[in-house]
């Protein structure tokens, strides 16, 4: 078969599984546990130097449970432990990975030819469920150094003609969001794919400028999607918003459903368990940390990774498909806050009314103690604007939180092209 070939008869199984019987699905997942882990713990130096090979790999029982977790710090130190000393030519080639470094320092991963048609397929699939027009174009605003790479090619699916699929261009994130919108204007409607920082950036600007662009659908990738971030990108381009839940080292996570609005897990190629602090696996309704096992990362095996992200475990979902829910994305731990009163919460300050009274998105909400947050921003404002924003943030926090001002140079995008609106200083508990 053709990797074209290939790639329709994966979609094919993926659109089948995900409405089959649970026992199915999960008879498939534990066949590709077993060939993981199986690979790991005789191919790899940091697995050996665990001991012994866990023989029941179900999720929840008391064997996987007592599989210690694999951490950034884990990869950052001892990322050589991980590579395999011998790889299946059936994954294809390796390809290096870096998570950034933008909650941390940066982590090498690396990842198979295989394991990257299976993160594509999800994509695919995500096509496919929200029944997206593939001739139209569709504009990818990420951060980019396509230096001598061609800035425009074709997306949707490959085994189709390729007249039948519309022009995909890449602008980098770190152009201001005028030039976005200039360069995605008068064009009919396009679609775009971007970090929700920048679907911020744009849709303040647009509203701003009263430029007139739609884009139907927005794929939200890499960063928390703010509601009221979401509803600007309604208001400004009559935006639907698919976010999708994924990380350099878990691949793609999860996806926003069609008819219901919680989020798929994407079990065929994901183990994501959903932990409460005392290591358990969380019930519906309850909030816990996501730890991902990628199942085609033979490149890099990473069994219980911690990813720092905090859900909500979700229901079934009413859609039909049988694939795990999650209800909401809560947010990463170093960016949430805490609060005096003992919980632990992402704050639900408002990004765009901030961003709107600044004229910029240049700022960010830093806890430094459970009594003080520092609000830090570029550019000289007015002594209205900044009361106007200081009362608005502590009225957020319940009054709780004094909140101090700073004033700095200037705030660079991450090396991943993220901006980080609020960020926890405080001493970071064990893991």
């Amino acid at each position: 078969m053709s990797g074209q070939e290939v790639a329709e008869a994966y979609l094919q199984s993926l659109l089948k599984t995900e409405r089959g019987s649970r026992m199915d699905l999960e008879a498939h997942q534990q066949k590709l546990m077993r060939g993981l882990v199986n690979h790991a713990f005789s191919d790899t130096p940091f697995y050996e130097s665990r001991g012994k090979q866990p023989a029941d790999l179900a999720p929840g029982s008391a064997e996987w449970l007592a599989q210690p977790f694999v951490t950034r710090r884990d990869l950052v130190e001892n990322f050589d432990a991980f590579r395999p000393r011998s790889f299946s030519k059936l994954h294809g080639i390796i390809m290096p990975l870096s998570t950034g470094g933008s909650t941390g320092p940066a982590a090498r991963r690396d990842m198979s030819s295989l394991e990257s048609l299976a993160r594509l397929l999800a994509s695919y699939r995500m096509f496919q469920g929200w029944q997206l027009d593939q001739s139209r174009p569709f504009f990818v605003l990420r951060k980019t150094e396509r230096v001598g790479e061609a800035r425009e090619d074709r997306w949707g699916f490959p085994w189709r003609d390729e007249s039948e699929r519309g022009r995909r261009l890449w602008i980098d994130i770190a152009v201001p969001a005028s030039e976005q919108l200039k360069m995605m204007a008068g064009q009919g409607p396009v679609y775009v794919n971007t970090l929700p920082s920048n679907v911020l950036r744009l849709s303040v600007e647009a509203l701003r400028s009263g430029i007139e662009l739609s884009i139907p659908f927005i794929v939200s990738v890499g960063e928390y999607l703010a509601p009221e971030v979401r509803a600007a990108a309604r208001r400004a381009f009559g935006s639907t918003i698919i976010d999708a839940f994924s990380s350099a080292e878990g691949g793609v996570i999860a996806i926003q459903c069609p008819e219901a609005g919680v989020y798929h897990i994407q079990s065929e190629q994901v183990l994501a368990e959903i932990i409460s602090p005392e290591g358990q696996p969380c019930a519906e309704g309850e909030v816990g940390e996501v730890v991902v096992t990628p199942l085609y990362g033979y490149a890099t095996p990473l069994l219980r990774y911690r990813s720092g992200d905090y859900v909500e475990t979700g229901p079934v979902c009413s859609c039909g498909r049988i694939l795990p829910t999650i209800t909401r994305i809560v947010g990463r731990r170093e960016h949430m806050f805490d609060l005096p009163n003992g919980t632990r919460q992402l704050p639900g300050i408002d990004r765009v009314l901030i961003t709107q009274e600044l004229g910029h998105d240049r700022w960010a909400l830093i806890q430094r103690s459970e009594q003080t947050a520092v609000f830090r921003h570029t550019g000289t404002l007015t002594t209205a604007t900044l009361r106007r924003v200081t009362e608005s943030v502590e009225a957020t926090l319940g009054g709780s939180i004094r909140v101090l001002l700073e004033e700095v140079a200037d705030m660079p995008l991450t090396s991943g092209g993220k901006r980080h609106f609020t960020l926890n200083e405080l001493p970071p508990e064990s893991p």
